[in-house]
């Protein structure tokens, strides 16, 4: 077992960013016999996503100043603190069911593909991680093996079932054919803005109301483009960054508002480039893994499960994300209930909004609407799942973050299937116990 937790670390740790690329580059040496051209695919997909994943991260620590703002002129006191990546990988990772996870999640792949139950190849190993993640938190609660795998893939089962079913929505949408999203906790938040954009379509009025990327393009001409739409964004932000001082300190926070400007100027500059060299290289690259397939194995459409990462650059994305990540805050200081105070994991929130733009067909209106309402239950989820994770780190002599009674996390918690199927679970250990 120490042999596969290397190996699951040396995974995680390597990211998708890495991995994607090369599966892909082994998948295209059987693909085609150009092995210059299946090298340059690969190489484009490695930058791309090398860069989306940098200017993602820069985008998110942008919004920080503004967040610590709204946060200081809150009344609100948090008793959970969001510590992301970290908790996770404590927790999966610590796990002896590893290797079983592993095996029968790649067993009901192939299954599922086999007796017709799915159409997509998961090929994103890195995003294994929820799976395992989903298997050691129920190991951890029943302390029984079969019980973990099983949840574990059923979550798997569920997640490929929501993949094939809005593959069409990535092609109709980005316009990339033969793509899926495998990402257990991010494409399980698809079916609500599904939902959203159902109801929304009976309403005599709402109906009528539409608002699209390229119509702003259009209307604001120059003001719109991601130069200046980001200049503008960041200056406007910047002031309300520092509205409190800005009669005292008028020059320095002029200059200050002026480089929020520049900041996200540059990232906004930057990001439609890294995903048109992503794109380069990932759509020959699947469109010869299909190609393949559809000669020597199956005419069937199949899709190749990849990250959303490959999705989050996109225009629309970050310009509702823009708006988005603030607002999660804000909620958070108004919302009944929560506990958590987002922050290392509010790097997830412009993947939760791939799908609400998605699904909503880059409607801003109803992406918008759909993501305000994926906020709160996700709050509402994450500070629920701290019970849990407080108290398996105590059990573990982890030491807890200085100033919060409790610890969570939002990426590990954002999985609402399995939080679902958690509460079920619950009540039955309890009978036992």
């Amino acid at each position: 077992m120490s042999a596969t937790y290397r190996a699951v670390k040396y995974l995680i740790d390597l990211g998708p960013v890495i991995i994607i690329p090369a599966l892909l580059f082994i998948i295209g040496l059987f693909t085609t016999r150009n092995i210059f051209k299946n090298l340059r695919n690969c190489l484009f997909i490695f930058l791309g996503m090398t860069g989306v994943a940098l200017l993602i991260t820069m985008f998110v620590n942008f919004f920080e100043p503004l967040t610590n703002t709204i946060l200081i002129n809150s009344l609100k006191e948090y008793e959970i603190i969001d510590t992301g990546w970290t908790l996770t990988g404590i927790l999966f990772l610590n796990s002896p069911l590893l290797l079983y996870i592993i095996l029968g999640v790649l067993s009901l792949n192939l299954i599922m593909l086999l007796f017709r139950f799915t159409r997509t190849i998961n090929i994103d190993l890195w995003g294994y991680w929820s799976f395992l993640l989903v298997g050691a938190i129920i190991y951890a609660i029943t302390e029984v093996q079969w019980i973990a795998v099983l949840i574990s893939i059923i979550v798997a089962a569920i997640t490929f079932s929501l993949a094939d079913i809005y593959a069409s929505h990535i092609e109709s949408y980005y316009g990339i054919r033969g793509i899926s999203n495998t990402q257990a906790h991010i494409i399980c938040w698809a079916p609500i803005s599904h939902a959203v954009n159902a109801v929304m379509n009976k309403l005599p009025f709402v109906k009528r109301l539409h608002l699209f990327y390229c119509e702003i393009h259009y209307r604001l001409g120059l003001l719109s483009e991601p130069m200046i739409f980001g200049f503008l964004a960041g200056f406007i932000i910047g002031l309300i960054t520092r509205y409190r001082t800005i009669t005292l300190n008028l020059g320095t926070d002029i200059l200050y508002a002026l480089s929020s400007g520049l900041r996200l100027s540059f990232i906004m500059i930057l990001l439609p480039r890294a995903v048109n060299l992503l794109m380069m290289g990932l759509v020959p690259a699947i469109d010869d893994f299909r190609s393949l397939i559809r000669r020597r194995i199956t005419r069937r459409t199949i899709y190749i499960g990849l990250d959303s990462i490959v999705l989050v650059g996109h225009p629309s994305v970050i310009f509702l994300s823009v708006i988005i990540i603030p607002l999660t805050i804000y909620i958070s200081t108004l919302l009944p209930g929560n506990r958590v105070l987002p922050s290392a994991d509010l790097v997830i929130i412009p993947f939760l909004v791939v799908w609400a733009v998605t699904v909503s067909r880059g409607d801003l209106i109803r992406s918008f609407i759909s993501a305000v309402i994926i906020i709160p239950p996700l709050l509402w989820i994450t500070t629920d799942m701290s019970q849990f994770f407080t108290s398996y780190l105590i059990k573990y002599e982890f030491e807890l973050v200085e100033g919060y009674s409790g610890v969570s996390s939002m990426g590990a918690s954002s999985n609402i299937f399995f939080w679902v199927l958690l509460q079920i679970i619950k009540p039955i250990v309890n009978l036992f116990s």
